[in-house]
């Protein structure tokens, strides 16, 4: 049946899925994007946006469930837009990834080999409790207070008392404070109105360690919110829990930001510790890292240590080499490399996290690498005129991939190696096209699983100079 015709629904195939979690089909040429489908599903669909090359469909029904079609586990996985392959077996997960990587890299990177060249997804032995840090949105009533995360493409919160990815011991805090909002009438924030006081709980956990973060975000300050009591609540709950998975689990910081702004931005730098430190910790390999409320780090430590663990490897360093490690955040990689060469240079632009990255270097008593708080693609040509050459170039960037100008930088100067971590097939993909040009060959492509049940995809290359 024709899209956009006078029938009520049309018969197709799942064949992919989108960056956002919709199934694809197509019909009659047309490419048709459908909520709550996985490849293999037969379906009937309804259109409901119609446009010139695509259209957005409602899945009516499954006529052929896909062979790799699973019940989700979790009770609102329907609803909640934080994981959107819920309904989507495990390792089928992996082998969509691997191809959505292996995709972006041969049609916008055009690279041919990209297919031979992608080792498989190394994933999760058990994909579930993994998520270290969660941030939950709080909305409704003091009376019946929401607190979940949003709905699949909109703000409505979906209220859940749990989540399969978080640790078990989050559930309990999020009933803590839900209790705590009851007793002391705390208004929710208003997201239209921009009033109410408790916009966001933030939840981190040292899976290594045992540490406990708890952050409230307010909309307000000079308002009393009984925060000494509802640390006394929180140090009780953790501390009682027993939690097969994460060990000495206690109330390390319980801090309160605040936030007054009309933003989808959660966190600021305005923040007040309630009890305890200003830190928690955790440990990746031997290297022990310490982040304070604004610290970015890896949300799923077990496989963030695989991942640092095959940059090391694809690095093959002998001790004698000069690293730059761009848009090194808290200094994750950094540390790491460092232990195995000669000097290590780490470059980021938030302030607050080079504090976090010069602190770790301390405190595991690493004096081979410098911190410096720049933008990467300044800091890079400053560098070169300096006459720090380097031997190997790490970048990490954010989504949106390297600056342009950075990788002009590193076209003129032409490290012998590259690693690219990338979280961004597609920005991965643009940087690679642009750096082949110049005299350089990709020789390892290797996809990490950060966030299973999500199409999110952490992908390693190694690219190296072809020399002359």
């Amino acid at each position: 049946m024709k899209p956009g015709s006078d029938q009520q629904s049309i018969s197709l195939t799942i064949t992919d899925m989108s960056h956002d979690g919709k199934g694809i089909g197509h019909v009659d040429g047309q490419t048709i994007f459908v909520q709550e489908a996985v490849p293999g599903d037969q379906i009937e669909a309804a259109i409901e946006i119609q446009k010139k090359n695509y259209a957005v469909a409602r899945c009516l029904s499954i006529t052929g469930p896909s062979p790799d079609r699973i019940e989700p586990s979790c009770p609102f996985a329907k609803h909640c837009g934080g994981c959107s392959l819920q309904s989507y077996d495990y390792q089928a997960q992996l082998l969509l990834k691997r191809r959505q990587v292996i995709d972006a890299l041969t049609r916008i990177g055009h690279l041919e080999e990209a297919e031979s060249l992608t080792g498989p997804v190394i994933g999760m032995q058990d994909p579930l409790h993994y998520r270290s840090k969660v941030q939950l949105p709080v909305r409704g009533t003091a009376e019946k207070p929401l607190i979940g995360f949003y709905e699949a493409n909109s703000h409505t919160v979906i209220d859940a008392d749990v989540c399969e990815i978080q640790p078990v011991i989050c559930d309990q805090i999020r009933e803590t404070i839900r209790r705590h909002i009851n007793q002391y009438r705390i208004e929710p924030y208003n997201e239209e109105t921009h009033t109410g006081v408790l916009r966001h709980v933030i939840i981190r956990v040292g899976f290594a360690t045992g540490d406990v973060m708890v952050g409230l975000i307010l909309n307000q300050k000079d308002v009393s919110i009984a925060e000494n009591e509802l640390a006394r609540q929180l140090k009780q709950t953790i501390e009682m829990w027993s939690d097969d998975q994460i060990k000495n689990l206690h109330l390390s910081c319980f801090y309160i930001g605040y936030n007054m702004k009309k933003t989808n931005n959660i966190q600021t730098s305005d923040y007040l510790i309630v009890s305890g430190q200003p830190w928690i910790e955790e440990q990746i390999g031997s290297i022990r890292y310490r982040l304070s409320p604004l610290a970015f780090f890896q949300v799923n430590p077990v496989q963030t240590e695989k991942l640092f663990a095959e940059i090391v490897r694809l690095a093959s360093l002998t001790g004698n080499e000069q690293i730059w490690d761009l848009y090194c955040g808290t200094g994750s990689i950094s540390l790491q490399l460092a232990q195995k060469a000669k000097q290590v240079i780490g470059v980021e632009s938030v302030a607050e996290a080079i504090q976090d990255a010069q602190t770790n270097a301390q405190l595991n008593q690493i004096d081979n690498v410098t911190f410096i708080h720049s933008k990467s693609e300044e800091m890079a040509t400053q560098l070169v005129d300096q006459g720090y050459l380097p031997d190997l170039v790490v970048v990490d960037p954010p989504r949106k991939g390297c600056d342009a100008s950075l990788i002009e930088t590193l076209n003129q100067i032409k490290p012998d190696r590259i690693i690219y971590v990338s979280c961004n097939p597609a920005t991965l993909a643009r940087d690679i096209s642009l750096l082949l040009p110049a005299g350089y060959a990709v020789q390892t492509i290797q996809p990490v699983d950060l966030f299973p049940w999500t199409l999110h995809v952490e992908t390693v290359v190694l690219i190296t100079r072809v020399k002359e």
